[in-house]
């Protein structure tokens, strides 16, 4: 049952009023970074065309512009590497990890995922390139992750597509979670009937009016709403939409009508990612909108320095108030008569434009703070230092992983951790996740997610290394002391198979705990025949030094 369309409206109309707070900050973070989205803060109409030409009356410099592809290739680097498993599934509970069994099913289950995933229309690698994007210049970046519907060219399968924060609005709950999503959209009168072709004829009254048209216009948008809110008729025990905690609907703006069926969802299919969010904003805090001082003065500067650059090639000239010079040429190759006096000094003089070392330390300085915001200068340390020991190397790649941390921690707690659980729901509803053995079925399927992209390693590359050097340690004190005793307190049994397991090593190149038995049962078994066959030796060389012995006591 839908809700009361009037309350819904009234909702996304506050939600209007509280988000346009931020927009001024946005438009000009857009204006700096990405300039073909400024023009579509404009206006509320979908923007075919970008509108480069309103930025460049403010906008001089392009720092931000290329900051940008740098901060998007860092994110993608530390939370989704295309050439890498970035994530894998385990068992919730540390005894279901034990079971070979479980842990070839999450990593059967994580493969398919990953190939839901790579397939081209889903457009996943196009819609997180863009989430980066809109990170990095609004620090709010919707994301729809819904199911693709099956179509005479394609088959069913996973859709992802990144939303112009523009036409998004929401609402959050007392602990800062997005809970409601409202996305403005427009269509045509045509593109209504494809988007939905079972209400053909059935119409909202102002597309329906269009298409009856002699010639139905295909400029002329209808605005549209979808909405999808928790329900407040939940019942997990019904066999009806109810069922489903999240409700979704869309909605004829103009005609307040409206529009298909109601539709249910497990979880939310709008995934809000946001980063630097502080405890009563429902908007992120952008890298651009950190660097917004430093973005507007360094503009500022670089058109003063155009100015001053400008006057340096072609001067200001100052010339002798004696009325001959009134009509100076300054055409190439031109004579001016009485230029210069009758003992040769010249009456013409270039104006000094100014000291360019100073203007150039400022936008030295100016272009730093950007790109630190960006995560630019982090990236440079290496290729700057090429002579760095390896202990220095590893000093500061930690450095760098402590740096990004808070962002990456954003990134798996709003929106790769939520994305995996929506992912599985699709899974189950397409019915092609893989079949779950009874120890999982029995603990009610839960899981967690490992990220195991290089920076997430990172996190356990400490505890690794410090495992490591104290094992180091300890063998040369037991080779010192030709006593293996300093090596007893190290569960190596324990400790190689959890570092396979953090470096997301594949299961089949790790065998169960009776593939292990097997082998130390048969190296014992190995050792056992060649002990005896060594006491063998030594009771033969005893019995021929005995007899020898013996015969040689006897008289002659």
């Amino acid at each position: 049952m839908f809700p009361d369309i009037d309350d819904i409206l009234a909702r996304y109309n506050d939600a209007k009023q509280e988000r346009s707070n931020y927009e001024a900050d946005w438009r000009m973070c857009a204006a700096y970074c990405i300039p073909r989205q400024y023009s579509r803060w404009q206006s509320d109409a979908a923007a075919s065309t970008p509108d480069n030409s309103a930025p460049r009356r403010f906008a001089f410099d392009s720092t931000g512009v290329r900051a940008l592809p740098k901060y998007i290739a860092i994110l993608e680097r530390i939370a989704t590497p295309q050439a890498q498993r970035w994530h894998k599934l385990q068992a919730s509970t540390p005894e279901l990890r034990k079971i070979k069994r479980v842990r070839e099913f999450y990593e059967a289950l994580t493969e398919q995922l990953f190939i839901m995933r790579g397939d081209p229309l889903a457009r996943f690698i196009v819609a997180s390139t863009q989430t980066y994007g809109a990170l990095g210049v609004y620090g709010t970046a919707p994301l729809y992750v819904a199911q693709r519907e099956k179509t005479a060219l394609s088959g069913s399968g996973f859709l992802y597509k990144s939303c112009f924060l523009r036409d998004v609005y929401i609402e959050q709950d007392d602990n800062g979670g997005v809970t409601t999503v409202f996305r403005e959209f427009t269509l045509t009168a045509r593109q209504f009937r494809r988007k939905f072709p079972q209400l053909v004829g059935k119409e909202p009254k102002s597309v329906k009016m269009e298409w009856d048209t002699q010639k139905p216009s295909d400029t002329k948008k209808h605005k549209f709403l979808h909405v999808v809110t928790p329900r407040m008729d939940y019942d997990p025990k019904s066999y009806t939409l109810t069922r489903r905690p999240f409700l979704g609907c869309y909605i004829a703006i103009d005609d307040k009508e409206y529009v298909g069926d109601e539709q249910g969802f497990r979880s939310n299919p709008y995934k809000i990612p946001r980063v630097n969010t502080e405890s009563d904003m429902p908007y992120g805090y952008s890298p651009a909108m950190l660097a917004l001082p430093a973005l507007g003065s360094l503009n500022q500067m670089k058109k003063t320095v155009l100015k001053q650059g400008h006057k340096a090639v072609d001067p200001v000239l100052l010339a002798h108030d004696d009325g001959v010079l009134s009509g100076l040429d300054l055409r190439p190759g031109a004579v001016n008569p009485g230029g210069i006096d009758s003992q040769g000094r010249v009456l013409v003089k270039a104006l000094d434009s100014g000291n360019f070392r100073v203007a150039e330390a400022l936008v030295a300085s100016e272009r730093d703070d950007v790109n630190d915001s960006f995560f630019v200068t982090l990236f440079q340390i290496l290729a700057q230092n090429p002579e760095m020991t390896a202990t220095e190397v590893v000093e500061r790649i930690s450095e760098k992983a402590s740096l990004i941390s808070p962002t990456q921690g954003f990134l798996q707690s709003e929106m790769l951790g939520p994305i995996v659980d929506r992912e599985l729901e699709m899974l189950d509803e397409l019915g092609i996740a893989p079949t779950p053995p009874p120890e999982v079925i029995e603990a009610g399927g839960g899981y967690e997610v490992m990220y195991t992209s290089p920076w997430a390693k990172g996190q356990y590359a400490e505890e690794i290394s410090g495992f490591m050097r104290a094992f180091d340690f300890a063998a040369r004190a037991a080779e010192i002391m030709q006593d293996a005793s300093p090596l007893d307190p190290f569960k190596l049994e324990v400790a190689i198979p959890e570092m396979a397991q953090r470096f997301a090593a594949p299961e089949r190149w790790i065998g169960d705990d009776n593939y292990a038995k097997g082998k130390a049962d048969a190296r014992a078994e190995q050792q056992a025949a060649m002990a005896a066959m060594q006491n063998a030796a030594g009771l033969g060389s005893a019995a021929k030094a005995v007899t020898e012995a013996q015969s040689g006591a006897q008289p002659k």
